[in-house]
């Protein structure tokens, strides 16, 4: 069913599964579909956004793997996200500063910083 759809309702679909898949912590069903949207976008002119949800969301199932396992390669993917999300903050600062202060916060915690 998925396949046969518009692309941008289908990126959707994973964007609003994968945070459901994230609150009830099931985070590499998430991963996987953050995963499968981001193969999905490579081949979009125009990409689903969000205004920063989306790669706040991306940030927060990106560090719950980080934290879950050794592989560098989800701690780049964090990295990438808190990029993107700096630039929404700096884009639209009502709407995405206090996703940026809640990443950089989960970011710090998981690495043991308490400040």
């Amino acid at each position: 069913v998925v396949e046969e759809n518009n692309p941008i309702d289908v990126c959707n679909i994973y964007v609003f599964s994968g945070i459901v898949a994230y609150i009830y912590s099931r985070y590499e069903l998430a991963a996987a579909l953050v995963q499968k949207r981001h193969e999905l976008e490579k081949n979009m002119l125009r990409t689903s956004l969000k205004g920063g949800v989306t790669a706040f969301y991306d940030g927060l199932i990106f560090l719950s793997m980080a934290h879950n396992s050794s592989e560098f390669e989800w701690a780049s993917k964090v990295s990438n996200v808190l990029s993107k999300v700096e630039c929404f903050e700096q884009i639209g600062k009502s709407n995405n500063e206090h996703k940026l202060l809640l990443l950089e916060a989960e970011i710090k915690s998981r690495i043991g910083e308490n400040d």
